[in-house]
């Protein structure tokens, strides 16, 4: 009986996704997805977030006040999420002002 050669795709997909830098934005996307968590269901309800970029979460606020209060909790915001996502590197929030969309 001829011998099987095939390798399983769970064994290799870690190294292509690495290969092509989709690790990295796998994890991004993961930490994005626990801001609501981080911040609770009334800040989530008022704000996005968006994306990772250098180091930096963006996020979209709807309403100065709501920014103001933001950049007060900002320091513990990065210590849960950095807590939560060790993987991803996030040194800063940076908040700005947008419509958000009903989910």
């Amino acid at each position: 009986m001829a011998e099987n050669n095939f390798t399983k795709i769970g064994d290799i997909l870690p190294n292509i996704l690495k290969a092509f830098g989709l690790d990295r934005k796998i994890k991004e996307r993961q930490a994005l997805s626990l801001w609501p968590e981080v911040v609770g269901k009334e800040v989530a309800s008022r704000t996005r977030a968006v994306k990772i970029e250098k180091g930096v979460l963006h996020v979209h606020v709807d309403h100065g006040a709501w920014m103001q209060e933001l950049h007060f909790m900002e320091k513990k915001i990065l210590q849960e999420l950095q807590k939560k996502a060790p993987d991803v590197e996030i040194r800063q929030i940076r908040f700005s002002a947008s419509a958000i969309e009903s989910t």
